[in-house]
């Protein structure tokens, strides 16, 4: 199994060592480097030029989003997902401009951090469902917004829209809307097919680009 190559940058050891904790337990993943401050980061991104790096915003020296910045400058195709307990949307859509794969709270729970890992390395965007408020937020108050194309979703399809938007699960979507999983599955299809994407994530921000939700 080819392993998902990691940098942990984050001025706080307890959480480092949380991370590291954590991600023993996958076989999959390998931690080759750790960093407490934003000089070191840059550092340790250039030897070992890692597959995904999570990167908090507030550190000494360089500040998180000043690392984004400049890792993204040499390498545009780097995977930074943002690990922060800092949901301000002035951070929130200043890291996503800039590039970073995904932004996600540290309050969320392992199963979601080691999904949102996953997902950032194989280059989807990955938001927490508490960012994707914020990103509801911003979108709502952009009056610059593209204009909403039509789309065929029905009530129940455009109910889904909105539960995806705030993380829900199949189960929770089915249990909601009293239909059976296999129903989620094929109306998830069907929005997935419309909205032109490949996953929830994907699809969440779409509804949100679009003014769906």
């Amino acid at each position: 199994m080819t392993s998902i190559r990691i940098l942990v940058v984050d001025d706080h050891p307890i959480v480092r060592q949380g991370i590291r904790s954590l991600l023993s337990n996958y076989p999959e993943f390998e931690i080759v480097a750790e960093a407490d401050n934003g000089r070191t980061a840059l550092q340790q991104f250039s030897h070992h030029l890692p597959d995904v790096t999570l990167l908090d915003i507030r550190m000494p020296n360089e500040s998180g989003l000043d690392v984004l910045n400049q890792i993204r400058a040499t390498q545009p195709d780097a995977k930074v997902l943002m690990l922060t307990s800092f949901d301000d949307s002035e951070y929130v859509m200043t890291a996503l401009r800039a590039g970073a794969q995904g932004y996600v709270l540290k309050g969320i729970s392992d199963d979601m951090l080691v999904n949102a890992i996953r997902a950032a390395c194989r280059g989807e965007k990955v938001l927490s469902p508490q960012v994707t408020e914020r990103v509801v937020q911003w979108a709502i108050a952009d009056d610059t917004a593209v204009p909403t194309p039509t789309f065929n979703f029905d009530d129940e399809e455009r109910q889904m829209l909105r539960m995806l938007v705030h993380g829900a699960s199949n189960p929770e979507i089915a249990e909601k809307l009293f239909m059976s999983q296999t129903t989620v599955k094929r109306k998830l299809r069907n929005i997935f097919e419309q909205l032109n994407v490949e996953t929830r994530t994907q699809a969440a921000a779409e509804a949100v680009r679009n003014r769906l939700v």
